[in-house]
């Protein structure tokens, strides 16, 4: 004979089970990060000045708000942005930096290509680094309202470090097989 429950039983069982959220699959965090990483990478390319810094400020925010999502956390735009601003600012030693080489596109020919290099690759490997730090976080049962950007600004600094070689790497072996291509 089924046991009976009181209705608060049932409400008491409803709200664990909607308050209990399942781990993402790490394959599925690392997708996340590995696809807005390359879009931060094209992003980089846009030779209008600026419009690559709010792209990429967009792009940023909507992979944090993915992984948020996977894990159940609440997502918390104007939070999120203060703690990009304080992970970024103290790698890329000034907010003055990615300006410079997105303005930098405006100088004809030299300026757009150095200008959508650099941006390309500081800003995948921001990118890549804002993912990790925020999954780990997130991994480690964090929200982004007990987030600390200074407990994370070491862990940002290795991840970017890792990010930027990684895309540097990346684009010399695509620059390489697209040169042993056209000589073939």
């Amino acid at each position: 004979m089924p046991k009976k429950t009181t209705e608060t039983e049932e409400k008491s069982q409803n709200v664990t089970e909607e308050t209990t959220q399942e781990m993402p699959n790490k394959c599925d965090t690392d997708a996340i990060i590995r696809y807005y990483t390359y879009g931060a990478v094209g992003i980089g390319f846009v030779p209008i000045p600026l419009v690559d810094l709010a792209g990429l400020t967009a792009l940023q925010l909507k992979m944090i708000h993915s992984l948020s999502k996977a894990y159940g956390v609440e997502f918390r735009k104007k939070r999120t942005k203060a703690i990009i601003s304080a992970l970024c600012g103290g790698v890329l030693s000034t907010g003055a930096v990615p300006v410079f080489f997105s303005l930098f596109k405006a100088v004809p020919v030299v300026g757009q290509t150095m200008g959508a290099a650099t941006t390309s690759i500081t800003g995948g490997a921001a990118t890549y680094a804002l993912g990790r730090v925020f999954n780990r976080h997130f991994r480690e049962g964090g929200t982004l309202l007990n987030m600390s950007s200074s407990k994370m600004k070491d862990g940002f600094s290795e991840y970017y470090q890792k990010g930027e070689k990684a895309i540097k790497d990346k684009l010399s072996k695509k620059k390489e097989e697209e040169t042993s291509t056209a000589t073939a």
